[in-house]
């Protein structure tokens, strides 16, 4: 694996592979058998900072947690992708169809540094899964705090006359992302679709609102949009790379599309001044209506990345 950090290597029956590493429990490739990677991973990241924690890696499926972007207090798009997650379970044999699946669980709780940055106990379990030609991922998000009620007593001088009190725990708010870097051959004939209708936050014109007017999206400049409550399928179409994915999501209502064009990608030190040309973010994401998770509660999440048109026969 890069840079020398722990992961491993997923791999279905049909040879796709699939590689996942504990630093920001960030997926960084997924290969059919002939190795064409339907994900970006920055070629000048590889070679500089990228793999050297707690910098996040710059492409694949970085995670969006507790934050997305700006939306909070937090440093952009919160501390999931920077921090090192632990393997739980890996299962390379799952029945009924044996050998043509593999699977990884990785979790993240709370520790002292993140409780100083969000007063929260939780738990976060991600599960990526290669099955055929389709990468599942998926996050469980459980709010770790504990709520007693206690039936107050009025003949207790301890507790006040009347009613209840509530002691531990508090519901927690977030925003969350799966930021994924699709490989395209070149953006300005790559399209989305599916969007038709749907509002959209600008982020190049202070998020203001607008609606999408086109039936399928092109991207002759820079993009920065958040659409809200999308369809739950959309299509990625790599027009010369002779390859078309599909995005399908489950209680991730909103979908992020981002390109950062010229300017931005030779200003980003672990992006290539060129390589903005090879990538496409379609995120599947909450971020419209942040979740609000009431103590003992667990609220999860996944997406569905599948190739519809391969270009290897």
């Amino acid at each position: 694996m890069r840079g020398g950090l722990p992961g491993v290597t997923l791999r279905s029956s049909l040879g796709y592979t699939v590689d996942v590493y504990t630093h920001g429990a960030h997926v960084t490739s997924w290969k059919d058998k002939d190795g064409t990677d339907m994900l970006f991973c920055s070629s000048e990241a590889c070679r500089s900072a990228v793999f050297k924690p707690p910098k996040a890696i710059r492409g694949g499926i970085p995670i969006c947690f507790p934050q997305f972007s700006d939306f909070g207090p937090l440093g952009q798009h919160g501390f999931a992708r920077n921090a090192t997650w632990e393997v739980r379970a890996i299962d390379r044999d799952v029945s009924p169809r044996p050998a043509e699946t593999d699977k990884i669980i990785l979790r993240l709780s709370d520790t002292p540094e993140t409780l100083a940055l969000w007063p929260h106990k939780f738990t976060v379990l991600y599960e990526v899964f290669a099955d055929g030609k389709s990468l599942r991922t998926s996050m469980a998000v459980s709010n770790d705090g504990i709520e007693i009620d206690l039936e107050n007593d009025e003949n207790d001088p301890a507790l006040p006359g009347g009613g209840g009190i509530r002691l531990g725990g508090r519901p927690m708010t977030f925003t969350a992302a799966l930021h994924t870097y699709f490989s395209v051959t070149d953006i300005t004939r790559a399209t989305v679709t599916g969007l038709r209708n749907v509002e959209y936050l600008d982020s190049l014109r202070q998020r203001q609102k607008f609606t999408e007017t086109t039936d399928v999206l092109h991207f002759p400049e820079e993009i920065d949009r958040i659409y809200l409550n999308t369809p739950n399928t959309l299509i990625v179409d790599d027009a010369v790379g002779a390859k078309t994915m599909s995005v399908m999501k489950s209680n991730l209502p909103d979908a992020v599309v981002w390109n950062p064009w010229v300017d931005k990608s030779a200003a980003t030190g672990d992006l290539g001044d060129e390589e903005y040309t090879r990538f496409l973010c379609v995120e599947a994401a909450a971020i419209g209506t942040p979740v609000t998770l009431p103590p003992g509660e667990t609220w999860d999440c996944f997406q569905i990345l599948d190739v519809c048109k391969d270009p290897t026969p």
